[in-house]
């Protein structure tokens, strides 16, 4: 008769400490945690539009305090459920495409004439991908949320120099490992001027993205997570809900850095009527969509 209280017990020892283990693991390495056993994760493909600028945003309406913002960073973010991995498309801002009722012109400039919403048009004009969800963010806020978190550890790859008064942008970074302040992440993520130019900005810009991805997923991140929910709603323009904006963070939280794969849309540098452009290989561009989105 003993037996069954036994067994009972001991049952319920282990779930203690199963849940014990699985709160640990959400803790310090949520990307150990098989996908079968994840709790509050997309589970359904989504494609979202990221862009960068340096507009700024009213914490009540939402909508923007300045007429005209640049768009700096135009990714494409495709996530896979099914594999556990995200597939994210730079778009040079310089990219020359057909911009709907506008004609050919450089691709950042769908943001002045048509804000986010002809951004999308643009975009899924020129991959033939349906976006479900976009995600405009404000640099500065950028800037906040490093602070946060208390520094984003990234190796800089060469010595970078460069001051544009006139946009606050004062660059001066060494090579090496570095944990780099809000401030310095802004001009390593906006640095052009090399060889490479906007190429070598995009390269730092998805470097910075994996980084950052990594730093979220620390155990401080995640102690910190009401301040962080709280910054970026004040520096963050969307459609996804609060729900579905927190489960996107969690999803991204469990994902190892090797699940991010990162492309560029490829192409060629040019010079025509709406000066140095960048011209699209659009084959190249349709191997990539077919593959990874």
């Amino acid at each position: 008769m003993k037996r069954r209280p036994d067994l009972l017990r001991l049952l319920a020892i282990l779930i203690i400490i199963l849940g014990i283990i699985y709160f640990y693991l959400n803790l310090l390495l949520p990307a150990s945690i098989p996908a079968i056993l994840r709790f509050a994760v997309m589970e359904r493909p989504l494609n979202i539009l990221i862009l960068g600028t340096d507009m700024t945003f009213d914490i009540v309406t939402g909508r923007s305090t300045t007429e005209v913002g640049r768009t700096d960073t135009i990714l494409l973010l495709h996530f896979d459920p099914l594999r556990q991995k995200v597939n994210l498309l730079s778009i040079p801002r310089d990219s020359y495409v057909e911009i709907p009722g506008q004609g050919y012109q450089k691709i950042n400039a769908a943001f002045v004439w048509g804000k986010i919403e002809l951004t999308q048009k643009t975009v899924e004009k020129l991959t033939a991908v349906k976006i479900d969800k976009y995600l405009l963010l404000n640099t500065k806020g950028l800037n906040k949320l490093v602070d946060l978190l208390g520094g984003v550890r990234i190796y800089v790859d060469k010595d970078m120099y460069y001051v544009d008064r006139a946009q606050d942008l004062h660059i001066n970074l060494k090579a090496g490992w570095q944990k780099l302040s809000g401030k310095d992440a802004e001009g390593y993520i906006r640095f052009r001027h090399d060889a490479l130019a906007d190429l070598g900005r995009i390269e730092r810009q998805q470097k910075f993205l994996k980084a950052l991805t990594a730093t979220l997923a620390t155990p401080q991140a995640l102690l910190k997570s009401p301040f962080i929910i709280g910054l970026i709603q004040r520096n963050l323009r969307t459609n996804l809900s609060l729900k579905e904006f927190i489960i996107l963070a969690n999803t991204f939280r469990m994902l190892n850095l090797r699940s991010i794969n990162t492309e560029t849309a490829p192409g060629i540098t040019g010079n025509n009527e709406a000066g140095s452009v960048w011209l699209i290989d659009r084959a190249g561009l349709k191997r990539i969509i077919s593959q990874y989105f």
